[in-house]
């Protein structure tokens, strides 16, 4: 199978960059509206909820879909593959995870609770679901940022990998 030269590394690279940009820019985001959002305000509120469906769909999703089809190029086109390093089987794990995560948890309580402002309106900010909710999806939002940032800890660091000693001239 053909692989990927240097300039193509290079390209796959910057992409790469790019999409975990997208995906924890679009994260850290949606964190840091959750953290500043006054529940009593039901304007504020449902602002803010349509932004975070915004984000989800034209950011977040966006860069951890993309994301997840260049580690499948990386996968079957360079000699990085999928799990010839252990430091890149978890990494490629714990996104996987984190995506699934973020479509299945995240996004469904982030729906259901604009599902619940556009029809109870200010009553939704009383409604023990919509806070529940809410909360919960602050919880893993959380997670899903320490999640990345450990993933770009095994990045840099590549733990396992064998270093050579340097030897004093």
């Amino acid at each position: 199978m053909r692989k990927f030269g240097s300039l193509g590394l290079k390209l796959l690279k910057m992409l790469h960059i790019l999409l975990i940009v997208l995906f924890l820019g679009g994260i850290l985001s949606s964190f840091a509206l959750l953290t500043n959002l006054d529940l009593s305000n039901f304007n504020d509120v449902y602002t803010t909820y349509k932004i975070f469906d915004t984000i989800s769909d034209n950011v977040v999703k966006i860069g951890a879909q993309g994301t997840i089809l260049l580690g499948a190029i990386y996968g079957f086109f360079t000699k990085w593959g999928f799990i010839k390093h252990k430091w890149l089987a978890v990494k490629w794990v714990l996104f996987i995870a984190q995506t699934f995560i973020g479509i299945l948890v995240v996004d469904k309580l982030m729906v259901a609770n604009l599902a619940l402002l556009e029809t109870e309106k200010v009553l939704a900010l009383n409604n023990p679901t919509f806070l529940h909710h809410h909360y919960l999806r602050l919880y893993v939002v959380v997670a899903q940022i320490g999640l990345t940032l450990l993933a770009l800890v095994l990045s840099v660091l590549k733990p396992g990998r064998s270093r050579a000693i340097p030897q004093p001239a």
